[in-house]
């Protein structure tokens, strides 16, 4: 008996799929003749146009019908397509969506492999741009959304991180430097989920180029999301790092009326700062310290400081020895445990897990991306983990924004006005925003 072969069969199924859909869309077409001329319209001509579906790429003739100015075209309607598109809008998605998890080259291959279809790297950057200007749609439409309440959530503890994810980027404003992406995730507490899995609950995440901007939109998210009382409790880690310092975390905590607040010193990169620090020294000093932070006893770190002075040999070690030690002592409240605060270190420190996602996908591998790919990407990741990316793409949101838009009212005044605002931030950014490896917080 012979083997299937599976690759002839496969393109039997696709040979079939073609003349089906060519089926439905003359059908369809005869369908609509009575339905155009009983609103007044004339059929003008019939047209062939070429569309990539993520069921095959096929050639096909429509009518095309008009009254007065107005054109219109049954098929192209029923099919979601607009005017001189060579892809359906399902497939930029696809291809969107793989473009998040793998460079631009092998999304091309994969969608031939897959599809047997051949597109072109400028096809993906394409779908990548695509998103870009729906994130920007959706961030005017945001403003008109603020208009219709949501429901609060009552939650005892909110927990915020953030931190700067760093990736290479090029371009003429930026001569090759690095750009330093802010993210920040917030969420409402860790839940096991497995033997050895937790999950955090009410996850959102935010990034973008500008921590300010970034820091306004958790913000916003916060304040029309959840109820805030006096019995609400703001648990927040980070580096301490520019844009992420404990002054930053008090001053949302001081706009959201939290009455508890309790910031950390993310444990991650104390540890690693007293490794490295104590490198040179006994290992017995870096076990103290260890013991000085876990206990929490300030006394006994300066001990360990006390005695690593001692065997300090050149000026370049004083200093370096002068600012660890200096910073350490000025932060140490915040290196206090969760437990000696009065509950469970479970949901902190969870920042490094989720840069991994942007990290892995944006980092190494001889990457470069300019200020807006590497925005656009980084919250393509972001909506793709979150299972959002589709809902950028389908969403009802787009219908009701262009109801908006479409409004004299609004496309005067206020659609113009965020759109203004939004080009302009873009503009702040491109310009001089930048420092090598970090961008300035105006």
């Amino acid at each position: 008996m012979s083997i299937l072969d599976e690759y002839e069969l496969k393109e039997q199924l696709l040979a079939q799929n073609a003349e089906n859909f060519h089926e439905f869309v003359a059908k369809y077409d005869e369908q609509m003749i009575p339905v155009m001329k009983a609103r007044g319209y004339t059929c003008v001509h019939s047209m062939e146009r070429t569309v990539a579906f993520t069921f095959g790429e096929f050639t096909f003739r429509r009518r095309r019908w008009k009254k007065g100015d107005k054109w219109v075209v049954p098929v192209d309607d029923k099919l979601g397509l607009k005017k001189n598109v060579r892809f359906s809008w399902e497939f930029m998605y696809q291809i969107a969506l793989l473009s998040t998890l793998m460079p631009y080259d092998k999304v091309v291959k994969t969608i031939q492999m897959v599809y047997h279809i051949v597109i072109t790297k400028p096809t993906v950057v394409k779908a990548v741009k695509l998103c870009r200007d729906l994130l920007e749609e959706r961030e005017a439409y945001r403003f008109f959304e603020e208009e219709h309440k949501i429901e609060k959530k009552h939650v005892d503890v909110i927990y915020i991180e953030g931190d700067g994810v760093m990736v290479k980027a090029r371009g003429e404003e930026l001569d090759n430097h690095n750009v330093d992406l802010s993210h920040f995730v917030i969420h409402t507490g860790s839940q096991k989920i497995g033997s050895n899995r937790f999950e955090l609950q009410e996850k959102k995440e935010f990034v973008s180029l500008d921590n300010r901007l970034t820091r306004e939109q958790v913000l916003d998210y916060l304040y029309n999301h959840f109820e805030i009382d006096d019995n609400t409790m703001l648990i927040t880690n980070s580096d301490g790092g520019h844009g992420y310092t404990p002054y930053i975390f008090k001053e949302i905590a001081k706009a959201l009326k939290v009455k508890r607040h309790e910031h950390f010193w993310d444990e991650y990169h104390v540890n690693k700062r007293l490794k490295d620090f104590f490198k040179p020294y006994s290992e017995e000093l870096l076990d103290k310290a260890f013991q000085a932070i876990q206990q929490h006893d300030k006394g006994k770190l300066r001990t360990v400081f006390d005695t690593t002075e001692s065997l300090i040999l050149t000026e370049e070690e004083e200093e370096s020895f002068k600012q660890f030690k200096q910073k350490l002592l000025n932060n140490f409240h915040y290196t206090k445990p969760a437990e000696l605060r009065g509950f469970s270190h479970a949901g902190i420190g969870v920042m490094e897990s989720q840069h991994r996602k942007i990290t892995y996908r944006m980092k190494k591998r001889g990457m470069y991306w300019t200020l807006l790919g590497a925005e656009t990407m980084s919250k393509m990741i972001i909506l793709a983990y979150e299972g959002q990316l589709k809902e950028l793409f389908f969403g009802s949101w787009r219908e009701d924004y262009q109801q908006y838009v479409d409004l004299d009212a609004f496309s005067a005044g206020k659609i113009k006005q965020q759109q203004n605002k939004i080009e302009k931030s873009h503009e702040v950014r491109s310009v001089g925003r930048l420092r090598y490896g970090r961008n300035l917080n105006l």
